[in-house]
């Protein structure tokens, strides 16, 4: 989705929010709508993998080396992340700027249902795609992924509006904000590294393909141009992956770690895709740090896979 309509849907949202009580039935309603929602686009986001031939090809040739590159390059985001988090004692201030955020994690701490529904919905899109629109399904799967991202995201504004406590949150947090995308950005390029290591790949590659910290349609076709096909397949398919792990493993991810630690495995991604999945799993509060992350990860994936290929 175009970066000025994810704008428009999410700060209009955030404006009408604003200007309604927490406790109004439309934002209630819209609660509602996101949680429907949020299982329609993953389905959709499922379904256009599992219908996609080139992915399903290249799935086979080089998907064991895409897949490390992906898992790795989270691990190593996640820990920068947590350490910094831990450090600045962070989570704990979100909390104490907003007592309602711990009671809503402390219910979804001990509620697997998400997690299930996450990974049920994911599971039953591809293999939909896969078996009954391989080859035939993109044409409308992808208005619909961003109809329903469109929903999401005003949804996810009325929400973060109603909640006043956000502005607080984000003073407490202050240049600490700016700093996490920085972390994300090292972590995955070490991750990135050393998985290339492991298979025989030069450290600009590797670093190249990192560098698409998930936005796979764009790191794709930028390294395809400026490198190889191969290396632009495989950081198609590494980015590919690192979404879809996303999406699987966020709820896990914040029961153990926090609600900050949500930011880190999407990369670019939380800022549009996999934003209404950081507040259904963090809450309110990590909305706006995911949001800037993602911005700033999508800037630099631009600068840094061209850089990186020419080192």
């Amino acid at each position: 989705m175009d970066f000025y309509l994810i704008i428009l849907f999410l700060f209009t949202g955030i404006m009408l929010g604003f200007w309604l009580e927490k406790e109004n039935i439309f934002v209630k309603f819209a609660d509602l709508i996101t949680k429907v929602g949020l299982v329609i686009l993953l389905l959709a986001m499922g379904a256009s993998l599992g219908s996609n031939d080139q992915i399903v090809l290249q799935l086979g040739e080089i998907g064991l080396q895409a897949f490390v590159f992906a898992a790795v390059s989270i691990i190593f985001s996640l820990l920068a992340v947590i350490i910094f988090v831990r450090f600045f004692n962070l989570n704990n201030l979100l909390l104490s700027a907003d007592p309602e955020t711990e009671s809503e994690f402390e219910d979804q701490s001990a509620d697997n249902t998400m997690t299930v529904l996450i990974f049920g919905s994911v599971v039953t899109g591809i293999l939909a795609g896969y078996f009954l629109l391989s080859g035939v399904g993109q044409a409308w799967l992808d208005p619909l992924t961003n109809y329903s991202l469109a929903v999401l995201l005003f949804g996810v504004g009325i929400d973060i509006g109603a909640s006043r406590e956000v502005l607080a949150d984000l003073k407490l947090m202050g240049w600490k904000l700016l700093v996490i995308p920085v972390l994300i950005a090292l972590g995955s390029l070490v991750g990135a590294v050393i998985s290339g290591y492991l298979f025989g790949f030069a450290a600009g590659e590797s670093a190249a393909v990192g560098a698409g910290f998930g936005w796979y349609s764009l790191s794709g076709v930028l390294i395809s141009k400026l490198h190889s096909a191969e290396l632009g397949s495989l950081a198609f398919l590494s980015n590919v992956f690192r979404e879809l792990l996303t999406v699987m493993i966020l709820p896990l991810v914040v029961r153990y770690f926090g609600s900050l630690a949500a930011v880190a495995p999407g990369g670019a991604t939380t800022m549009d895709v996999t934003l209404p999945l950081v507040k259904e799993s963090g809450g309110e509060a990590v909305v706006i740090p995911a949001f800037v992350s993602g911005a700033v990860l999508s800037t630099l994936v631009q600068i840094l896979v061209p850089l990186f290929l020419n080192v």
